[in-house]
């Protein structure tokens, strides 16, 4: 077994931007005694390695680097996961015997936090929601510094906040999400709850708006990725449907007459959509597509009439305007994506169509 101590109290040192002494002084010893930690000349003491732990807000496991050799506790927490996902109730047995065996680790708290969550969330069972709230907290105090975002600080709070909010303490579910409300993250959760209060104010109504907004682009972004991937791999039926999908969606959502941001992104797609018909030698289809995103484009960029509020499904106060990679004009979008794809042959046909 290999500890990971001197390294682990460097880096996290490091990390929180302390000097040795700084450290020294947090901890009420020497500059020299934090040398030697760091050196690996000595070791802390069990209590100093408590206060050490604390001040770096981890677990001593954590701190030490211990890691178990036959890697017991991964494969208890998958068999937990695994139950939870059939929705057998055998796991919470499971899941108290693992918190037994080992009640500080913290990929098992979490484990028999999400067991508790979801069952107690399904049932409406607060005695489930609350003993979740218990576990969520508990690990919320030693997120390891390298554990996967889907576990992390956030996701707890956000978890955390969620159960007190169905366990009937509103007020504490809100106040914990907008305290910690970095970059947004709870914008959507906040005005669901907000919402769901009675909140009818502009605050909340802006949240929800951001939010959509957000989640919007995230999907233009993974379906983007999607096609590329596709590309990548040679699926050329996965990116005819994918480009189609996306299309039909930028029609239903765009809810205005006016050329909008969502043209721009349609001209990308039809672009994406006739590549996988020319690749695959259906070149009538393919020039049918590049001329449609050609003339789209056309009226875009020559529209006076065109809005920058990408979507009028809402009566906003303000505009949400957008500013994107693919061009300020339809044509750049498509000559982006042809860059992005990167087929001689395929953009002499466009060249062919654009003359």
């Amino acid at each position: 077994m290999e500890l990971k101590l001197a390294e682990n109290i460097k880096r996290m040192r490091k990390e929180r931007s302390l000097t040795q002494e700084a450290l020294a002084n947090a901890l009420g010893v020497t500059v020299g005694a934090v040398y030697k930690w760091e050196a690996n000349l000595t070791s802390p003491e069990i209590s100093m390695l408590v206060r050490i732990a604390d001040l770096f807000d981890t677990s001593v496991d954590n701190l030490l680097g211990y890691e178990m050799a036959d890697k017991r506790k991964g494969t208890i927490t998958d068999h937990i996961y695994e139950l939870l996902g059939i929705k057998d109730r055998s796991v919470f047995e499971e899941a108290e015997k693992a918190l037994v065996k080992y009640p500080n680790d913290f990929g098992v708290i979490v484990a028999a936090g999400n067991v508790f969550s979801a069952f107690g969330i399904e049932e409406k069972n607060n005695d489930m929601m609350k003993r979740a709230i218990s576990l969520f907290e508990k690990a919320l105090v030693i997120v390891p510094y390298d554990i996967n975002p889907r576990f992390g600080r956030l996701s707890l709070i956000g978890s955390i906040a969620l159960l007190y909010f169905l366990t009937g303490d509103s007020d504490r579910a809100i106040s914990m999400m907008l305290k910690n409300n970095e970059a947004g993250v709870f914008n959507s959760k906040i005005g669901l709850l907000t919402s769901l209060s009675g909140d009818s104010g502009d605050d909340c109504y802006r949240k929800l708006i951001l939010s959509f907004t957000e989640l919007t682009f995230e999907m233009i972004n993974t379906t983007s990725g999607l096609l590329f991937y596709y590309k990548n791999k040679g699926d050329l039926n996965r990116i005819k449907m994918l480009s189609r999908w996306c299309i039909e969606f930028t029609e239903t959502i765009r809810k205005t007459d006016e050329m909008c941001f969502f043209d721009k992104t349609k001209c990308s797609y039809l672009t994406s959509e006739s590549y996988a018909y020319f690749k695959s030698g259906d070149k009538e289809k393919a020039e049918e597509l590049l001329i449609e995103a050609r003339d789209l484009a056309d009226v875009f960029d020559t529209s006076e009439e065109k809005t920058t509020d990408i979507i009028k499904l809402f009566e906003s106060h303000n505009a949400v305007s957008t500013f994107s990679l693919l061009g300020e004009t339809a044509k750049e979008s498509i000559d982006y994506t042809l860059g992005l794809i990167n087929d001689k042959k395929f953009n002499a046909l466009w060249n062919k169509i654009n003359r």
